[in-house]
């Protein structure tokens, strides 16, 4: 008797995200998903033809009321069960690593995988998500290895599995484990989950009432630090939640549901030496039911392996295109300095296997975009390892901090790079690197003036005065040339001489702008009270934002 192993032991889709901007370092996170190889087992009906039909997975389980209610729970005792469990102990006792929990919620979600995993091998991550959350698992897709042949043999399944086991433990510290099997017409189907968490989340519930609200309470273990909570709304919107971080780790935030109804999207992420990861995200559901079942098809664009890295980063910079004009935002246009770059990361992430943000070799995004020569104030980067291009723009879109890079309003440009890495039943393994950074257009500068007095008035009314307007003017326009700021306030003082006897007081604002919409009218004016205002706005060079930013002179006065 023989067994097929029939999925290869990787998290297929790893995307990160990164973000610097001139507020500092933005991080957001990095969410692994998940794929499957096919065999190639000639004798399995199907095997390596990936079918479009939909999966349907509606599990016979009643799904638990919250995640992590309770956090594990004893799994079912089985000869198989028990000797793959003994198995990965033995091996992670031989690299040095703690054996990982056998978890009885991944057992659970694994025998729901295996019940509907399919002869080619090839299954949407969207029905994965699905099966870990039924559970109450809040964590990122495990490591997935599938084996098909009777079950009866335990012995002879652990020794197809050992090769792959010692490659999964080799990367991630897996903490927990879980094994499905599952009887099928076509034979016995056995799933091996290994999961990495790095998250004590407390429970969570998985639907709330209109109005209400689920405390986000846990702690962050391990190396990792720079916590934050996100969410997609209904809407498609993305917020950062509040967050209190406490010692060792701790961190509490709140969900509240408001006038919203349906799926929310919840995601934590923190950072390590490598930069940010995703170390939770599953749903909440807002005055409806979770669903009980789950259909979902592998895309189009998948169905055909990858062969081409430059006709994958065409096909990605189409997707992403598509998911901007779903949201009403322009399509960004491509840059091929910015893609070189990014093919580069994307490159020495295939070589060095490490799928991260921080490299030792070329640091951040934001350094390996500043020593290629461009010039730009807004980096931001998403990273990805996948097998699809478009399960991996689908992961990406599905990670609230991803798709906030992607629909930024600020980006305007972007470069991809993807790196072919093994082929594994006929499918090639996608190395994704997406950069976007900001290149303002020129911008009129009386329109823009105009726009920024709107915003101001809309605050309070003022009564505009030419002779500050022409202050104001020379003052923004000194800074966007790169005169110092002391040598500009200096001069504009001067000239502010002549208006004095009009005049019992005078306020200067300055600021730099990437947006002409990015007046915080309220923030800006403060409580202050004055009578008359003169505006200056120049286009020019900016320490943080870069080229093409906008120098805002604001010069507020009480009249005598």
């Amino acid at each position: 008797m023989s067994s097929r192993l029939a999925l290869a032991a990787v998290a297929a889709l790893v995307v990160a995200s990164v973000a610097c901007g001139p507020g500092g370092p933005r991080k957001v996170g990095g969410q692994p998903s998940w794929r499957k190889d096919d065999g190639g087992d000639p004798g399995k009906p199907g095997a390596g033809a990936i079918s479009t039909e939909p999966i349907i997975l509606a599990p016979a389980s009643r799904a638990v009321l919250a995640y992590n209610d309770p956090p594990h729970r004893p799994p079912p005792s089985t000869p198989l069960g028990d000797a793959i469990v003994a198995e990965v102990a033995g091996l992670a006792a031989a690299a040095g690593r703690t054996p990982p929990l056998a978890d009885g919620r991944l057992f659970a979600a694994a025998a729901e995988i295996a019940s509907v995993v399919p002869a080619e091998g090839v299954i949407p991550y969207p029905v994965v998500e699905f099966a870990l959350q039924h559970h109450g698992i809040v964590e990122p897709s495990p490591h997935l290895l599938v084996v098909w042949g009777s079950t009866t043999r335990p012995a002879l399944l652990v020794e197809q599995l050992r090769p792959r086991l010692i490659e999964a433990l080799g990367g991630d510290v897996i903490t927990r484990l879980g094994v499905g099997v599952a009887t099928r017409e076509d034979g016995d189907v056995v799933v091996v989950a290994l999961q990495a968490s790095h998250l004590e989340l407390a429970p969570v519930p998985r639907r709330l009432e209109r109005g209400g609200l689920a405390p986000l309470v846990g702690r962050i273990l391990g190396a990792f630090r720079d916590p934050e909570v996100y969410v997609t709304r209904d809407d498609g919107t993305v917020e950062r939640l509040a967050l209190r971080v406490g010692e060792g780790g701790a961190i509490a935030a709140e969900l509240a549901c408001g006038g919203r109804r349906g799926r929310q999207q919840v995601e934590v992420t923190a950072s390590d030496a490598t930069g940010s990861t995703v170390l939770a995200n599953f749903p909440v559901w807002c005055d409806e039911e979770p669903p009980a079942r789950v259909a979902a098809a592998v895309a189009l664009d998948d169905v055909a392996p990858v062969t081409s890295a430059p006709d994958a980063e065409a096909r990605m910079v189409e997707l992403v295109n598509r998911d901007r004009a779903a949201a009403g935002l322009p399509p960004l246009t491509h840059d091929p300095r910015v893609a070189e770059v990014a093919r580069a990361h994307s490159r020495e992430m295939r070589v060095t296997g490490v799928v991260g943000h921080v490299s030792a070799l070329t640091g951040s995004a934001a350094d390996r975009v500043k020593v290629a020569g461009i010039r730009t104030g807004l980096v931001l980067e998403n990273i990805a390892r996948a097998y699809g291009i478009a399960e991996a723009q689908a992961g990406l879109m599905n990670s609230p901090g991803h798709r906030a890079n992607l629909l930024s309003r600020a980006a305007t440009h972007v470069g991809i790079g993807i790196e072919l890495g093994d082929e594994v039943a006929d499918r090639r393994e996608l190395f994704v690197t997406q950069v976007f950074i900001r290149v303002p257009p020129p911008v009129d500068p009386v329109v823009a003036q105009t726009r920024v007095r709107e915003q101001l008035r809309a605050v309070r009314g003022f009564q505009d005065d030419p002779a500050l307007d022409r202050i104001a003017t020379t003052y923004a326009q000194a800074l966007a040339s790169g005169v110092p700021h002391g040598d500009a306030s200096r001069r504009a003082s001067r000239e502010l001489d002549a208006v004095a006897a009009r005049f019992s007081r005078v306020a200067s604002m300055v600021t730099a702008l990437a947006d002409v919409e990015g007046v915080d009218g309220p923030a800006f004016l403060g409580g202050a009270s004055f009578t008359h205002l003169g505006l200056g706005v120049a286009q020019g060079d900016h320490a943080d934002l870069g080229p093409g930013a906008l120098h805002v002179v604001v010069l507020l006065a009480v009249a005598r």
